[in-house]
């Protein structure tokens, strides 16, 4: 039986760091395959697979913003846990588990409510196509009605990351998943007897499967870290400690909340050029992020090595696994963004065999493939100051990336930015159009683009913020 988890402060770097990614790894491969199972089966849906896989795909940036106001909270779990740890305090660590049972009650309640009263209009908002509006609303309801039971497991699986336990997230993760994929043809195709739902099906498994991630999340718990498991005097609100989570949690779920907005207003504008750009960019998102996990697993990693050094004051440590967190994720996806560069029309067409759709994911793949290889030295970055708990550092690097480089060069080199009427025949518009012009033919092309450009300008900057060092003193010594 776990009772603290692991000891990161001690050992090889590399071995911990390894067998602390592993895990996450998977489990986050495992996470992607909710989405990708999804997207895969309504692809074969025929004469409806572009309409449907477009529901799935324009519901992910609207998950992904509700759910972002929450995100923080997980993150300062695995920041503070990990900190307590390494410095010997898990009396302490178990009063964040306390407060973090009130938190995910009274955030459940508002942002669940406030999505349901707000999601038609905001469907319309986001300029969704007429021809799918209805069965959006639909898969919409049932994705939004398991978020109670997402947050559940991320917070669980924040505060076993925190000690050093990747392996149990990861056990979650792969009978969530499972049963997902099962359940998935089952529900969208009216198999076994069960009536055919297509995306509402696709929505139904995803919940179904949320649930059982979070009942075992709980059973988990208990049975591998009751080291964490609350008294009661742990749930009772505690000023001092509310507001350490809150110091922590607040910047980087608004860093979050802003990114995943900014996402929105990109939706809006992939929706604008119809379903055959949704669906394309839906595939594209989708296998970007399956071939980001590796260093998505490491930057999660690197933050509990990161937390748990910094608290037990091993600051050369945390440096070192930083360089050895660095070289990895460069490696790792050297390989992965080699294959979507030369692959990107064959892993298009395995979802959707539709030769416009392919065309498009081909020249998309060709530039994601780069931007993705350069926003993986993001992610070093983002689980060091995670990881120190510094989210002002990581709000700074996303706010940026989004909404002062990517989503102004969206409009400006797709020409969209001269709509605004002020701008009309004046030198700066004559400018605009020249910018604009490479890219006339398909303006939507300037999403892959500004990616591109607003990860390197991005990345740049975040290098200069970790060169700064405030990161290296950890918050439960503020």
């Amino acid at each position: 039986m776990l009772q603290s988890g692991k000891d990161l402060t001690s050992g090889k770097v590399f071995d911990n760091l390894i067998r602390l990614s592993l895990p996450i790894m998977l489990s986050n491969f495992l996470q992607m395959f909710y989405n990708l199972t999804d997207t895969f089966w309504l692809g074969k849906l025929g004469e409806n697979a572009r309409n449907a896989v477009s529901v799935s795909g324009l519901a992910f940036p609207l998950i992904f913003f509700i759910t972002s106001f929450g995100f923080g909270f997980v993150v300062a779990g695995t920041a503070l846990i990990s900190q307590y740890k390494g410095a010997g305090q898990l009396e302490n660590a178990k009063k964040v588990v306390g407060q973090f049972l009130i938190i995910i009650l009274i955030f459940s309640i508002f942002f669940i409510s406030v999505s349901f009263l707000l999601l038609d209009d905001i469907l319309i908002l986001l300029k969704t196509p007429e021809i799918i509006l209805e069965s959006a609303n639909s898969y919409l309801t049932l994705i939004l009605s398991g978020l109670i039971f997402m947050f559940i497991f991320l917070s669980y699986q924040s505060f076993a990351h925190g000690l050093g336990d990747t392996v149990s997230p990861m056990k979650i993760q792969l009978i969530s998943v499972s049963i997902n994929v099962i359940l998935d043809p089952i529900f969208i195709f009216g198999l076994g007897g069960f009536p055919r739902m297509e995306v509402l099906g696709a929505g139904l498994a995803t919940l179904i499967a949320r649930i059982i991630a979070a009942a075992l999340a709980v059973h988990f718990l208990f049975k591998k870290t009751p080291v964490l498991v609350p008294d009661l005097n742990d749930i009772k609100p505690d000023k001092i400690l509310l507001t350490r989570i809150l110091k922590i949690s607040i910047p980087a779920s608004f860093s979050q909340s802003v990114t995943s907005f900014g996402f929105l207003v990109l939706q809006g504008f992939i929706n604008s050029f119809g379903t055959l750009i949704i669906s394309a960019f839906s595939i594209g998102n989708r296998m970007t992020s399956f071939f980001m996990m590796p260093s998505m697993g490491i930057s999660n990693a690197l933050a509990a090595i990161v937390g748990q050094n910094l608290g037990a004051r091993k600051i050369k440590r945390a440096v070192k696994s930083i360089k050895i967190a660095f070289v990895s994720i460069l490696t790792i996806m050297f390989f992965g963004c080699t294959a979507l560069y030369f692959h990107g029309a064959e892993l298009t067409r395995l979802f959707i065999d539709d030769p416009a759709v392919v065309e498009v994911g081909s020249r998309m793949f060709r530039v994601t493939s780069i931007a993705s290889f350069i926003f993986a030295i993001g992610f070093i970055f983002m689980g060091v100051f995670n990881g120190s708990g510094h989210t002002k550092l990581a709000m700074i690097f996303n706010v940026s990336r989004l909404w002062i480089f990517r989503i102004p060069l969206v409009f400006i080199l797709s020409g969209r930015i001269l709509d605004f009427l002020f701008l009309n025949n004046s030198f700066l518009a004559r400018i605009l159009k020249t910018l604009a012009s490479p890219l006339s033919e398909h303006p939507y092309d300037a999403i892959w683009w500004s990616m591109l450009i607003s990860n390197i300008l991005s990345g740049t900057a975040a290098f200069l913020l970790y060169k700064q060092g405030n990161w290296k003193k950890g918050k439960i010594y503020e």
